[in-house]
């Protein structure tokens, strides 16, 4: 079952961000270097660091020395994107490809085949500062990046002459083979196992896990876990208290080979009702949540045939610092359902359906 589990929950994560379409994500941030392609991902970040730190609870413990509360749930988290993250205009360094500078010189500089081999190694071997513009991975497919080059004075030695010779290479818009490879999607789903035991002096654990699975020689192993603690303090207070409250702390990490590595943190009170039986209830809760996420890419960038590829690793934090959780539970018998609702940077939506002994 564990299996099938893990099997399930990384097709959809891979099949999502690496499709085998016209290209996947590790194809498409193979063309980008530089500022490019942190601007390129940068939305992604946001929102699968805001899924990782989304439904993780539903309610407070109880305040109880002991009480035997244990769950099992499905948990699905969807982060919606905002306008803004669907392209981006930015200034950096970024280079070339042999590809993209003879295709930069064919519109730009005439000249003998040998010459243009000069200058073409020219520019391959340095990084420019250039405008990029264009979608991001959740923009229009109908689009491309588009990288402003505002020209360049290149010192090479003339095959003809033998001299020192400067070529003026002049500003151009050079388009990109880059669209929006998530062809304008208004969210990213993901969704886990979650597993919470309690309850010992108000305290109460979860686990999320799933076994290492391997995805092939080209993305590799797919690991994740997550751990949290949820602590109610009325267990040792002797005055009575209308609501439950929690302070929580859940932290997991999740690998994709040597390719991408996300982690994600979040801490904040929990506050929750019960209205009804312990067998038949409704439970309103709500949160305020800090919270941190990182994404961490690792791929080659092949610049030429002749030149041994240029390793690229870039790290990028998510926008989301805050989340307010607003929320209600369900239970039926065994079985229960909670779905809630996140405003904050990037606003996303929860929904829970498991068993509760």
């Amino acid at each position: 079952m564990k299996k099938v589990i893990s099997f399930f929950v990384v097709f959809v994560f891979v099949s999502f961000l690496f499709a085998e379409e016209e290209k996947s994500l590790d194809q498409t941030l193979e063309e980008l270097s530089g500022q490019a392609a942190k601007e390129y991902v940068r939305p992604i970040v946001s929102a699968f660091g805001t899924n990782l730190n989304g439904g993780w609870f539903h309610k407070a413990p109880k305040s109880k020395f002991l009480n035997i509360d244990v769950e099992f749930a499905m948990v699905f988290m969807g982060t919606t994107f905002p306008d803004d993250a669907k392209d981006f205009n930015v200034e950096g360094d970024f280079r070339f490809t042999e590809s993209q500078a003879e295709k930069y010189l064919t519109q730009d500089f005439a000249g003998t085949p040998e010459l243009q081999n000069i200058l073409i190694d020219g520019i391959i071997n340095q990084d420019f500062t250039v405008g990029m513009s264009g979608p991001t991975i959740v923009g229009s497919a109908e689009d491309s990046i588009r990288i402003d080059f505002e020209g360049y004075d290149i010192q090479y030695i003339s095959p003809y002459t033998g001299q020192d010779t400067t070529s003026t290479l002049g500003a151009l818009a050079i388009p990109l083979p880059v669209t929006g490879l998530l062809e304008d999607a208004s969210m990213l789903p993901l969704f886990t196992p979650q597993l919470a035991v309690g309850t010992l002096y108000g305290t109460k654990l979860a686990f999320r896990y799933l076994p290492p699975f391997d995805l092939g020689d080209e993305l590799g192993e797919f690991n994740y876990w997550g751990i949290g603690i949820q602590h109610n303090p009325k267990a040792y207070i002797f005055f009575p208290v209308p609501i439950d409250v929690c302070l929580s702390f859940f932290t997991q990490q999740m690998d994709l080979g040597n390719y991408i590595t996300a982690k994600a943190s979040t801490f904040g009170l929990n506050v929750s009702k019960q209205f009804g039986l312990k067998m038949f209830n409704i439970t309103p809760y709500a949160g305020l949540m800090y919270e941190t996420s990182t994404m961490e890419f690792s791929y080659q960038y092949l610049i030429s045939d002749d030149i041994d590829p240029m390793n690229i690793n870039f790290e990028l934090e998510g926008e989301n610092n805050y989340r307010l959780t607003i929320g209600s539970s369900f239970k039926l018998g065994m079985f229960h359902l909670n779905a809630d609702y996140n405003i904050g940077d990037y606003n996303s939506f929860t929904a829970g359906f498991g068993v509760a002994f």
